[in-house]
């Protein structure tokens, strides 16, 4: 089973996942145990999924403004991974700003010729494809 899918599922039941090491510390509501013995089950792709998940993508896919803005579905890919459907889009909604790579649609933290005041939205990159970088 997909790592991925797994943080989708727990997250979709409640649940916050956390690594420690070698063990998967699992909290949220009790009605969610069917989803727990699964993680359990695939601990180990599911410890590779969150070492690969961003800190930052992991906070904001948490909060509930962001659902309402972008929910992921099974069949949406996560913010860390690429998405065509995403590229180069903007949303707001007065509490939550998220912006997209422009050239995979990914979740895109750089922003240039961007100035809120102005509403100036500007073009946002990913870290892999932010302008001057290394390939």
């Amino acid at each position: 089973m997909d790592g991925l899918s797994l943080l989708r599922q727990a997250r979709n039941a409640g649940l916050r996942l956390e690594a420690a090491g070698d063990k998967l510390k699992i909290t949220g509501p009790k009605a969610a145990e069917p989803v727990v013995k699964l993680l359990a089950a695939h601990k180990a792709e599911v410890l590779a999924a969150l070492a690969n998940t961003p800190r930052e993508t992991e906070l904001l896919a948490q909060t509930p403004q962001f659902e309402q803005l972008a929910p992921l579905e099974e069949t949406v890919p996560g913010l860390e991974q690429p998405c065509d459907a995403r590229r180069g889009k903007v949303q707001h909604d007065g509490k939550i700003f998220l912006h997209f790579c422009i050239e995979c649609g990914a979740y895109g933290p750089f922003g240039y010729g961007v100035s809120l005041r102005t509403g100036q939205e500007g073009r946002w990159y990913c870290f892999k494809h932010r302008p001057g970088a290394q390939g």
